[in-house]
């Protein structure tokens, strides 16, 4: 049996009987791993308060190899994530957030940058950025980490320039009008002012970002153009939808 640990963030858990946990840890070095969590549902249990979704922790989980459940031997808090759920904007951006680390990210591979984006974006949130800001920029950053969202250079079936910029969630990136054909219809427009937020989010800390010029059409062309990638990323809608909506209108997903 091996025994791993290190930093992790929780970003699931589920009953297993009345008194464990199955728990879902994205770890910095080894990637999302799940455990059993024991007697964790009891009320003197030491990992009562440890295991709310967004916790950062220092982890201690033994696991046979091949097995596909470990065991939580330790779980000792770094930072908690109450304190992030106190806005219901926040909480929206923080259910999407949590369902596109399930859904995306494969067991057991590390990814080292995903882990930093997760806590810039939390950090950032806990001093106050707008929310909708940091769903766009997680969004943005994990679809270019992950490969599904090129530089807007060039078109992918030809390599022209692609502008007028239109993002083709089957391709995986831009098409150029000769190669859209019928994908008009399934695409997103992302016009220069939205194609110059975008330039931003990537090449600007988040916390250098300037929320009032993420606002409007161009911010909505943005942030419907993110939904699509990810749900296509994802291979359907995300369930966090309707939440998204609620907080930011139909402009969140449009899609």
């Amino acid at each position: 049996m091996e025994t791993f640990k290190g930093e992790a963030y929780v970003i699931a858990r589920a009953p297993l009987t009345e008194s464990s946990l199955i728990v879902t840890l994205f770890t910095r070095n080894w990637g999302v791993m799940k455990a059993v969590a024991k007697g964790a549902k009891r009320l003197k249990s030491p990992l009562r308060g440890t295991l709310e979704t967004f916790s950062r922790v220092e982890a201690a989980i033994a696991r046979k190899e091949h097995a596909p459940l470990g065991q939580l031997r330790a779980c000792d808090l770094v930072s908690g994530s109450l304190d992030l759920y106190g806005e219901w904007k926040r909480s929206a951006v923080l259910a999407s957030m949590q369902e596109v680390l399930q859904r995306g990210l494969v067991e057991g591979s590390q990814e080292e940058e995903t882990f930093r984006l997760v806590g810039t974006v939390l950090d950032n949130m806990r001093s106050g950025i707008e929310p909708r800001l940091a769903w766009l920029y997680f969004g943005a950053w994990f679809l270019r980490l992950h490969g599904v969202l090129p530089s807007p250079d060039r078109c992918v079936g030809c390599g022209a320039d692609p502008r007028p910029l239109l993002y083709e969630a089957g391709h995986s990136g831009w098409l150029c009008a000769s190669c859209r054909g019928d994908a008009m219809g399934q695409g997103q427009p992302v016009g220069p002012e939205a194609e110059l937020l975008m330039g931003r989010v990537m090449k600007s800390p988040l916390g250098k970002l300037e929320p009032s010029a993420f606002q409007g059409k161009a911010a909505n062309e943005l942030g419907s153009m993110i939904y699509l990638a990810l749900a296509a990323f994802l291979g359907r809608p995300l369930a966090a939808r309707e939440t998204l909506e609620n907080a930011y209108g139909d402009d969140a997903g449009s899609h």
